[in-house]
Formats: structure tokens, C-alpha cells, sequence
């Protein structure tokens, strides 16, 4: 299909080099001409045009309406903002704060991941936009401030029908608040909403040591009577990065991304190299975390044949792949808390086998800054994290440190020797 031949002629000068008439002339492939007066503005702050369509009669009716626009634009021009964009809808902008994050993916300073779970925490907004039928952004913002936590609070998960919790909301909130910070940045709005997220329930709770060696025997017998290969290799997975983090305090992240090669035995002991995100760090272990380690493996060379470290870096492979396990699922969890008897399993998390390590450490009178160290993080975070869930809140002492024997190593389980013959 032909398309239309556009052109444009400029009727005045209405400001010198601020504000110009043009009219806009747009003939189709059968001959018929319509036009549109426009107001073509110069942005000086950001060095660009904005033309903007006037809905005038006549040339006598465009100018006045184009002194009334740039009249009325005059203070976001002063201060930047293009109004040129004024026009765009909200997929226009998040779009272009998307095409940024994607940008950052790919550079490493986030994960690709990352700009996938932004992208799903946008649509809530763009069915908020729509719902209020596709405000201006600045509108958008007042909008927001006073009614998104009642109109979200409304919405329910589509799978389950369940209310969405406070930790995703307040998730969602925080890709939001990105966006619209990069609105302001870019000078697409003239203040940023006002909003603050809701109250979550307290997540370090650490793992109740009651419970423990009844969840450890919980998962050894769910293992054992596992016939699905592949469910059981996923389940020895979990199990042992239960074991790990309840011994060294890791993050989650950090398992995943533990490999072979990162276990250095030495004289002088054996260290674990660990990373994370944006964080890394080489630790020494107790024999016993190593043994942990070494029955997993003593386990999946008797499954997989031919299976070396080089082939699966890993630690915590998926089945037969080289990559690394991209989730623990949350339902074997609570399944093996029920099961061990733990009150209300879905406020434990996995890294409450850290907040179990770091508090265990704390009440055995280590010191706030050894554990800080040890564990990737600040001093302060684990006093004003921790100060409510041990014995003691002096720090600033050190007492006696665990015995040797907590830290030695046995040999390997029989339940497990038994599985691997």
C-alpha cells in the first residue's frame, strides 16, 4: 500500500527562535490533503524541538492557541522537562527505562534476571494508568501517592487468588520508584511520588535449633525414599545447602555459585572460596562443613558416571548439567519443616539456616566483627539485625569459643554410604 507524502511549511515566527506556526500537510496515495497546524518549540535546557498539534480553525486560531501552549509549558521548559513527550503514554516511557535496565544487564551491573522481574513489577503500574484512565505523568505521580497501596492492596495473585504478600508489594514498589526516579532524571516529571512501602514481618528469624536434627532426619528419609532419580539429585541439593549455610553462615547466592575449585585444602586448614552478587571472599571451614561437601560429591560420582569437576563446576548442578541450580524450591522446604514439626513453616526462609549460624555464633561469644567478616557483611548489621535474637547484646566481649570437637569431622553417614554403594 502507497504511503502518504508529508510536508511542512512554517507560517511564522510567532517568538524568534522560541516559537514558530507550522502547518503540517499530509496527502494519501488518492489525492486527499488534509493538514494540521503545529507549535514548534525550542527547548533550550536539552537542545531540542518539541511540535506540538494544535486543534485550531483557521491561521488567526493557531497562533493564539500556540502563544496559549507555550504560554502554559513555559516553566517545564525553563526547567528542562521535554515537553515534547508530553503526549506519550506510559508504555512509551517505561520502554525507554527498560531499553536502560537491558542496557545494564548486559554490562554487568545487574542481572539479566533482575530486568525481567522490573519489567513484571511495571505491568501493575501500566493496569494502574490504564484504570485511571491514562493520566499525564505528573498526574500519574499524584495518582500514585494517594491511591496505589488501596488499589493494590484489592489485587489478588492470578494463579492461586491469593492476596499478594507485603514483601512482593513492597518489590514492586521498589521497581517503581526506579522508574519514576528515572523519569525525574530524565525530566519527564516534575516530582516523585511520596510513597512508603508496607511493614514486613521480621525475615531473620533464624531456623529453631530444636527442630533442626529433626528437619536433617526428615530430609534424609524423603531422600532415601525418592524414586525419581532426578528429584532425588534436586533433593540432596537442598539438603546439603541446608547443611552448608547452617555451618558457615553463607548466603543463598553464594551456594549457587560455589564450585569445585573454589575448595582450596591447605596445611593450614581448608578454605572455601565464596561469591555472591556483587561480594566475594575465601573462608576457612571446619573439617566438617568439608566433609558435607565431599559426601555430596562422593554421591554424585556414584550416579553420574564419568563425573568430574571440570565437566560439572558446580557444587549444586542441576541433573546432569554443568550449570548451577537456578532455584531451591520453597515447597520442599516447608514440606520437610512440616513434616519436622516446625510452627508455621512458611515464615522460615532458606536463609534462616544463616540467621540460625550467625545467632548461634553470637550466643557462643564470638565477636559482632569476627562474624561480620566472616559472614560478608557489616558490623552493623549484625548488631542491629541480631541485637533482639541472642542471649546476650555485649559485643563488645568475647568469650570462649566453640569446642574442637562441635567442629571435627566423621566419617561418612551410613545412611548415605549405603546409597552411594
Amino acid at each position: 500500500m502507497p504511503k502518504a507524502t508529508v510536508t511542512e511549511r512554517k507560517i511564522a515566527d510567532i517568538i524568534p527562535r522560541k516559537l514558530a506556526l507550522i502547518q503540517r500537510f499530509r496527502e494519501t496515495a488518492d489525492g486527499r490533503i488534509s493538514s494540521v497546524y503545529r507549535a514548534r518549540i525550542w527547548q533550550p535546557e536539552i537542545k531540542r524541538y518539541a511540535h506540538l498539534n494544535l486543534a485550531a480553525r483557521d491561521e488567526f486560531d493557531a497562533r493564539e492557541k500556540a502563544i496559549e501552549r507555550y504560554s502554559s509549558l513555559l516553566n517545564d521548559i525553563k526547567n528542562g522537562r521535554d515537553v515534547g513527550f508530553k503526549h506519550r503514554n506510559l508504555q512509551y516511557y517505561i520502554d525507554e527505562f527498560l531499553k536502560l535496565q537491558t542496557q545494564r544487564g548486559a554490562d554487568g551491573q545487574i542481572t539479566v534476571k533482575r530486568v525481567k522481574v522490573i519489567e513484571h513489577h511495571l505491568a501493575s503500574l501500566i493496569r494502574f494508568y490504564e484504570e485511571e484512565k491514562k493520566p499525564k505523568l505528573d498526574e500519574l505521580t499524584r495518582l500514585y501517592e494517594n491511591k496505589w497501596q488501596d488499589w493494590r492492596s484489592k489485587q489478588k495473585v492470578k494463579l492461586t487468588g491469593k492476596t499478594l504478600s507485603a514483601r512482593f508489594r513492597n518489590n514492586e514498589l521498589n521497581s517503581h520508584k526506579m522508574f519514576f526516579r528515572w523519569a525525574e532524571r530524565n525530566r519527564h516529571l516534575s516530582r516523585l511520588p511520596t510513597i512508603e512501602g508496607l511493614k514486613v514481618k521480621r525475615t531473620n528469624e533464624p531456623f529453631p535449633t530444636e527442630f533442626y536434627q529433626k528437619l536433617l532426619r526428615v530430609s534424609r528419609e524423603n531422600i532415601q525414599d525418592a524414586t525419581n532419580f532426578r528429584i532425588g539429585w534436586e533433593l540432596m541439593n537442598y539438603r546439603y545447602v541446608i547443611l552448608l549455610m547452617s555451618g558457615i553462615g553463607c548466603r543463598v547466592a553464594e551456594c549457587k555459585n560455589l564450585q569445585w575449585k573454589d575448595i582450596d585444602k591447605r596445611k593450614t586448614g581448608i578454605y572455601l572460596y565464596l561469591h555472591g552478587k556483587d561480594k566475594e571472599r575465601t573462608i576457612q571451614i571446619p573439617e566438617r562443613v568439608y566433609g558435607h561437601l565431599m559426601d555430596l560429591h562422593k554421591w554424585k560420582v556414584s550416579k553420574v558416571s564419568n563425573y568430574k569437576a571440570e565437566e560439572y563446576p558446580h557444587i549444586f548442578n542441576t541433573y546432569k548439567s554443568p550449570k548451577a541450580s537456578n532455584h531451591f524450591a520453597g515447597g520442599v522446604r516447608r514440606r520437610w519443616m512440616t513434616e519436622a514439626g516446625v510452627p508455621n513453616p512458611n515464615d522460615y526462609e532458606l536463609v534462616c539456616f544463616r540467621h540460625r549460624f550467625i545467632t548461634d555464633a553470637l550466643n557462643g561469644g564470638a565477636h559482632s566483627l569476627t562474624i561480620a567478616n566472616y559472614c560478608g557483611t557489616s558490623q552493623k548489621m549484625i548488631e542491629n539485625t541480631y541485637s533482639g535474637l541472642v542471649a546476650t547484646q555485649v559485643y563488645d566481649l568475647v568469650f570462649k569459643n566453640a569446642p574442637d570437637d562441635a567442629l571435627s569431622r566423621n566419617e561418612t553417614p551410613k545412611w548415605l554410604e549405603n546409597l552411594v554403594k
